[in-house]
């Protein structure tokens, strides 16, 4: 089962808190960028790649180019992103600066390479393939000298990996079909991967989907979004795995929370299927689910949004 970005926006009431420690909110709005694929052309079906400051204003296109441009991630310097785009025939990632500079091929294979991760040092790309199989298996390239490790040998589909921030583990979404003869879609839960040894710990066993995972810039939490019972909510648990609790309860869906850099903000996307625009919104909230706000109510829908990190603030 592949969990659509399916994103969505309205008002809504925060449940209670998660009873694990969070940092501390800051007082004001995240003044850092915000990037995002945004559909934002009605007359073209394709998605660019826009940026936004983090209060919703100033929201202007970075890339406007044929294909779909998803699935962003930007290094750590803050100077560049990695990106997905289907010019045509299969998906690849691309690396771009933000200032002067064309865009390189990082992959440039006839698979289905997708949803790239940079590592905190700056040196390394996850990404997700079906190179080896017709599964999504996760893979680690080297920026450096271009060497590429398989990092997961299974039959499973993956998804929707998020550094640790000391770059010592992975975390990602494994989805396990139900057993045959169940009427169920399965589960995906989330898989801790260490990268010194190999070795994989199942961090959930919460049933439903878990994914859009992001570790909170300290790396004690992780937030993540769990589609369940036919609406998908945010939860917040320890970076163990431990103490998983819902972070809202709304009437909307909520996707996918991205920590600000100061650990302050939660970034997310929400909204309605049946919302008379069609469209979803970005959204903000601390990590305490106070100061609940929807950032842009632009037209067409706003999804794969990553923080800017770096000395990169809007004016």
């Amino acid at each position: 089962m592949r969990v659509s970005m399916i994103m969505l926006a309205l008002f809504a009431s925060a449940c209670q808190a998660p009873s694990i420690q969070r940092p501390p909110a800051g007082p004001d709005l995240p003044r850092h960028e915000l990037l995002l694929a945004h559909h934002g052309d009605g007359a073209r079906s394709d998605y660019d790649i826009w940026r936004m400051c983090g209060d919703g204003t100033q929201l202007a296109s970075l890339i406007t180019e044929p294909g779909h441009q998803l699935q962003i991630s930007i290094s750590p310097d803050g100077e560049e992103f990695a990106y997905t785009s289907k010019v045509g025939g299969a998906r690849d990632i691309w690396r771009r600066p933000f200032g002067r500079g064309d865009a390189v091929n990082l992959t440039d294979h006839p698979a289905e390479d997708s949803q790239p991760a940079w590592s905190p040092e700056g040196d390394r790309l996850a990404f997700f393939s079906d190179r080896d199989g017709d599964k999504l298996e996760l893979y680690l390239l080297n920026l450096t000298h271009g060497g590429l490790t398989r990092l997961t040998h299974n039959s499973y589909y993956e998804s929707g990996a998020s550094w640790s921030p000391n770059g010592r583990k992975l975390v990602f979404t494994r989805y396990f079909p139900a057993p045959e003869g169940q009427q169920h879609d399965g589960k995906g839960e989330v898989i801790e991967l260490d990268l010194d040894s190999g070795a994989e710990t199942e961090l959930t066993e919460l049933g439903g989907y878990n994914g859009g995972l992001s570790y909170s810039p300290d790396g004690r939490l992780i937030a993540f979004h769990r589609v369940a019972d036919g609406r998908s909510e945010l939860w917040l648990m320890a970076a163990d795995g431990s103490d998983p609790s819902p972070l809202t309860a709304t009437y909307i869906d909520e996707y996918s929370p991205e920590w600000s850099p100061d650990g302050a903000w939660l970034a997310f996307s929400a909204g309605v299927l049946d919302d008379s625009r069609g469209t979803f919104d970005l959204w903000l909230m601390r990590p305490d689910g106070s100061g609940r706000r929807v950032l842009n109510k632009a037209a067409n829908t706003q999804a794969w949004h990553k923080w800017r990190p770096g000395p990169h603030y809007c004016r």
